[in-house]
């Protein structure tokens, strides 16, 4: 007689690398990840309709399920973990694109000079001063920041990743831009 609990080989070794992961095992994280990255990108591309944003959403994809892994159930194929995720994103990401789109054609930017190579170096520096300041946030202010400027989210979706409500969200926000703000004037004053 066999035994009903016995995992078959494949799910055995997924549940072997998804611990060895949740140890902190970056390779075992890719080695179960990898597999399907092909899936994730068929996802992404479906749902988005863009290349690029297929890209965007696959590598989204691969934070966000290496954050939630701990929240992973062992009964739910991992793949489908993964799926969901990578769906949720490539949708997070179009409407974020409509929504960019939607403010450009309703107030188009007036025709810009070409900069001059002292005022693109002057943005390098202000971009890099930002991201420079954002990593050395806290992870959760660092995090819904990323999820605000970079992502694009609304604080509804921000609350949903987070795992958070909604007002929550805002404050998260409003105080990482605060954080920001106060952090590069203290650095243009000194």
């Amino acid at each position: 007689m066999s035994d009903p609990v016995t995992l078959d080989p494949a799910r055995h070794q997924e549940a072997a690398l998804i611990n060895a992961a949740l140890d902190g095992d970056g390779r075992a994280f890719r080695a179960l990840v990898e597999p399907h990255l092909p899936m994730l990108y068929r996802i992404a591309a479906r749902v988005s309709g863009q290349k690029e944003l297929a890209e965007d959403a696959v590598q989204e994809t691969m934070l966000l399920a290496f954050k939630n892994l701990p929240g992973w159930r062992p009964e739910a194929p991992f793949k489908a973990f993964l799926a969901s995720i990578a769906a949720r994103q490539a949708h997070t990401l179009v409407r974020s694109e409509r929504r960019r789109h939607k403010r450009e054609t309703l107030h188009p930017a007036a025709p810009q000079a070409v900069a001059t190579p002292e005022e693109q170096l002057q943005g390098t520096n202000a971009a890099e001063r930002v991201r420079r300041i954002i990593a050395a946030m806290p992870r959760k202010r660092r995090e819904v920041l990323l999820l605000r400027l970079d992502a694009g989210l609304d604080y509804k979706e921000i609350a949903t990743v987070m795992n958070t409500t909604t007002s929550s969200a805002r404050v998260l926000v409003h105080l990482g831009l605060k954080d920001l703000r106060a952090r590069l004037a203290k650095e243009e004053g000194s």
